[in-house]
């Protein structure tokens, strides 16, 4: 089943100018908040428990430069609650490789712990610093957003039977002798659950090795003419579409 996102506000995003706010140049940068109603309360900050993201998903919508901030409780201090404190998890990410061209600008991203700086535990809320340094754009935001308490590790595929279990009375009868895997008693090199060892795999590498490189050294350059006869194409080689 699914994991459900976590339930979170996301506040709009506010575009930071330089010099006056009515002055039509901005910074090309946009910042926003995501909070989590479940263990902040707004009148005081107080927080009961820290909530635990282990990834973020969202489309890109011309975001040319991520950086994240990370708002969480520090550890306690001899009983006490420890103070809230911002700490950047995520610095400068780039989500387009050339923020003048296309590439990236519609992209979905999943970001997971490999991409951030430490673990994001006892959170509180996150901040989300947009950069677009290219005036190409008008317009540029986070999409479709959603923070999950988990990562979606795929689950590992299961090895089969034969690799791990000994081959059975009724299995032989099935399989025919020549498709049956080795076994330790057929390869006489002690292989494990019917796969030939390391030394077995390793002759049978080097066999084929020395082939490729028999077949390449002895390759021809002259064109072959597969379809030619006589310098003219046989009628009964050709296909129309």
């Amino acid at each position: 089943m699914t994991e459900k996102p976590l339930h979170s506000n996301v506040k709009n995003p506010v575009l930071l100018f330089v010099g006056d706010p009515k002055a039509e140049f901005h910074s090309g940068c946009k910042v926003f908040d995501v909070t989590f109603p479940n263990v902040i309360h707004p009148e005081d900050e107080e927080v009961d428990e820290g909530v635990k993201v282990g990834e973020i998903r969202f489309k890109n919508h011309y975001v040319g430069i991520l950086t994240l901030r990370a708002k969480f409780r520090s550890a306690e201090n001899n009983g006490e609650p420890g103070e809230l404190k911002w700490r950047t998890c995520l610095r400068r990410m780039k989500l387009m490789p050339s923020p003048h061209t296309e590439s990236g600008s519609q992209d979905y991203f999943s970001l997971t712990r490999k991409h951030l700086l430490f673990d994001l535990v006892n959170l509180t809320a996150l901040r989300f610093i947009l950069q677009q340094p290219s005036p190409v754009w008008r317009d540029f935001k986070l999409e479709e957003l959603k923070v999950f308490r988990t990562s979606a590790v795929p689950r590992s595929v299961p090895l089969p039977a034969w690799l791990t279990e000994g081959p059975t009375e009724s299995s032989e009868r099935k399989i025919p002798p020549a498709q049956r895997p080795l076994t330790p008693a057929a390869s006489g090199k002690g292989g494990v659950g019917g796969v030939p060892n390391l030394e077995s795999l390793s002759a049978n590498l080097q066999e084929l090795w020395a082939l490729a490189e028999v077949v390449s050294a002895n390759q021809t350059t002259v064109n072959l003419g597969r379809y030619e006869v006589d310098g003219c194409y046989d009628i009964n080689l050709l296909s129309y579409t």
